[in-house]
């Protein structure tokens, strides 16, 4: 199952999901409708006009539909207006705190250094990562609803805990939900949950409201009669009415929670299969699970949210018996490791050291023993022959050759790209492991630090040192930025002058947790400076694209959810298709062949290219990319597959592809929602 499959599969999921809350929702109704009309029966007793409790009432059930129906309606919507449209919220619900990309804790430094990798081996936005400090148990969450909001959150419990390896193996199945369109499925969960539990809600404010009533009433009455009778008979009846909401309210909320733990169980064992298949050791994810049944908290959550999240987590987060969100952990180690006897050792804190911030065990290696022994020998024969084989592995396939050759096999075989987006495998997390030991120490940290990664962007976007051009920019930085900037990026130019083609995208995406802690303020003085650096020259070149595109739609937008609009976007999926079509011809191509790269990506898509004629260089401008890109992230599945087979057979028309045509590729496949992995040979894939 490829990547479309997979976000196929959760509309799907989400589709019955729906359907399942439409039944429970009219289970609700008719069970409030029942009460209701008893206790009105109840209350009729002894009147002119006494209700029969098998007779039809319209009126009253259309009323009591349209309150019902409401109230869960506006439950949910809050709720999901509550979590907004990114992880953030979920991970400050229960408990996390935003770990800084400059942290000097070691323990935290291995575990950012884990997700980078993640991040840039499968073509995502590296996340920010939120601690819950607070939390023994061994677990994690991906919480958002796109690879470009994600965000990942773990437990002190797991870092005190987990080897590198086995936090990989952790890290690796929470980006697999991310990538498998899990996230939105989740939020969408915790919004429906949120509106039914409404009506038990009401229920137990009305039981609660009564006994402060009663209470009060007890200790001022001094009187008894025909009122007081009258008061109990209403006491009574509003009693009737709260214990009814309260038990119908958990009737609903039972067959949610019968729904969230089918739904969540499967996509468990898929993001554990999807887990070792990235990084082609099932030692790491299946380790990390013995280590939970060793663990004397487990993988138990005390947050006070942590059941309405219980989906969410890699592990059970609270004790569940009847409605288990997750497969029983002997289950899950079987399908990794079918040797397991379910015997679980005891497991006790361990201790970080520096090697582990460089992974000191072969990919490679590994993927070789896929199948082999997991025994303690074993695995200690491959943790001491990988350091040794680590450096022989970048003299013969550094981060560069891997770039060059991918380049080139891309002129033959254009379709493979579009094949691995979310997708991603071990080789992938080597060649993220080798873009980031490769960097250049300084920019390594700089990089990590707010007021680096600022002066790192700016020193990206300057001009060549030849050129007038970069005099202006300097010149505009001078009066836009402060003296710390531009010490800053002063100190870091010559260094960002020297990095790689292959090197600048991600080391800007790296740079994005540690932007990502600028105020809304400075988020969009950098926004606005960036954008002035692009234009001095009045040309806008691929890598510019990608770094506006970087800083408007995943840092402005995180911060400030600020949605840039315009008119004058167009607002058809024929025209988007025409104009990203008409940059990379401009763009990549030699100009006697732009017409026929651009022939060559309409014959991938017949039905949306009949007819299409190229645009003029001058109309493809970085704005109107930009719109272009937002209306095809609307477009459905299957429309993407074929736009970005378009795509990827326009840059490799006229049989000379270089890196940063392929950078570009893989933004607009970022923009589309579909992440796609480095483009390296096929031997490395």
């Amino acid at each position: 199952m490829d990547f479309f499959e997979h976000q196929d599969r959760a509309r799907r999921n989400t589709g019955m999901l729906v359907f399942y809350f439409g039944l429970a929702v009219v289970i609700v109704v008719l069970s409030v409708y029942a009460a209701f009309l008893g206790i009105a029966v109840y209350a009729s007793k002894g009147t002119k006009h006494p209700l029969e409790f098998f007779a039809w009432h319209p009126q009253f059930f259309f009323g009591v539909t349209i309150v019902v129906t409401g109230l869960i309606g506006l439950g949910s919507l809050y709720k999901i207006w509550s979590l907004g449209s990114d992880g953030e919220n979920v991970a400050l619900s229960l408990g996390g705190v935003k770990i800084p990309a400059n942290s000097h804790n070691l323990d935290e430094r291995i575990l950012l250094n884990v997700v980078e990798e993640m991040a840039l081996a499968s073509g995502t936005p590296v996340p920010p990562v939120y601690l819950m400090e607070n939390e023994t148990g061994i677990n994690a969450f991906a919480a958002g609803t796109t690879p470009q909001n994600a965000v990942i959150g773990i437990t002190r419990g797991a870092i005190d805990t987990l080897k590198r390896e086995e936090l990989q193996g952790v890290i690796a199945h929470e980006f697999s939900h991310i990538l498998n369109g899990d996230m939105r499925l989740n939020l969408r969960l915790m919004g429906l949950l949120n509106g039914i539990l409404v009506i038990a809600l009401i229920g137990y404010g009305i039981m609660r409201i009564l006994g402060e009533v009663g209470f009060r009433s007890s200790r001022n009455s001094d009187s008894d009669g025909d009122g007081d009778k009258e008061s109990l008979g209403i006491v009574a009846i509003l009693v009737l009415i709260g214990c009814s909401l309260v038990a119908i309210g958990y009737i609903g909320v039972f067959f949610a929670n019968l729904i969230k733990a089918a739904v969540s169980r499967q996509r468990e064992f898929l993001a554990d299969a999807s887990a070792v298949q990235f990084t082609r050791n099932p030692n790491g994810i299946g380790d990390a699970l013995k280590r939970i049944g060793g663990w004397a908290q487990h993988s138990k959550l005390k947050a006070a949210h942590a059941a309405e999240a219980s989906h969410m987590f890699f592990g059970e987060g609270v004790v569940s018996y009847l409605f288990a969100t997750h497969p029983a952990l002997p289950d899950r180690i079987r399908r990794i490791d079918p040797k397991f006897d379910g015997t679980f050792q005891e497991t006790g804190y361990i201790t970080h050291s520096e090697s582990e911030l460089i992974d000191p065990r072969s990919l490679s290696l590994a993927r070789s023993s896929f199948a082999g022994s997991s025994t303690a020998a074993s695995s200690t024969a491959t943790s001491s022959t990988a350091v040794s084989s680590l450096s022989s592995v970048q003299e013969t396939a550094s981060v560069h050759q891997a770039a060059v050759a991918g380049a080139d096999q891309h002129e033959q075989q254009p379709q493979q790209a579009v094949s691995h987006i979310g997708e991603p495998r071990p080789e992938h997390i080597s060649h993220a492991h080798h873009l980031v030991e490769e960097l250049d120490p300084i920019l390594a940290d700089d990089v990590r630090d707010p007021l680096g990664a600022v002066a790192i962007i700016y020193a990206m976007l300057l001009g060549p040192s030849e050129e007038s051009v970069r005099t202006q920019q300097l010149e505009f930085l001078s009066g836009a930025s402060d003296a710390l900037v531009l010490a800053e990026l002063k100190r870091v130019s010559v260094r960002v002058d020297a990095l790689a083609i292959e090197q600048r995208l991600p080391t800007a995406c790296l740079a994005l947790p540690a932007l990502s802690q600028l105020s809304p303020s400075q988020a969009n003085t950098f926004r606005n400076n960036v954008r002035k650096l692009i234009e001095a020259d009045r040309r806008w070149t691929m890598f510019e694209f990608a770094i506006q595109r970087f800083i408007t739609k995943r840092l402005v937008r995180r911060i400030t959810d600020n949605r840039l609009s315009d008119s004058s976007a167009p607002t058809s999926l024929v025209e988007s298709v025409r104009i990203v079509l008409s940059s990379l011809a401009h763009l990549g191509s030699v100009p006697s062949m732009v017409e026929s790269a651009f022939a060559v990506g309409i014959r991938e898509i017949p039905s949306i290219g009949r007819g299409m004629k190229i645009l003029p260089r001058n109309e493809c401008t970085l704005k109107s990319l930009d719109r272009a890109l937002d209306v095809l992230e609307q477009s459905r599945n299957s429309q993407k597959r074929r736009m970005l087979s378009a795509f990827s057979a326009c840059i490799a028309a006229d049989g000379k592809v270089d890196v940063s045509e392929l950078e570009l590729l893989r933004v607009i496949s970022d923009a589309l929602g579909c992440p796609m992995p480095p483009v390296i040979e096929s031997s490395h894939v």
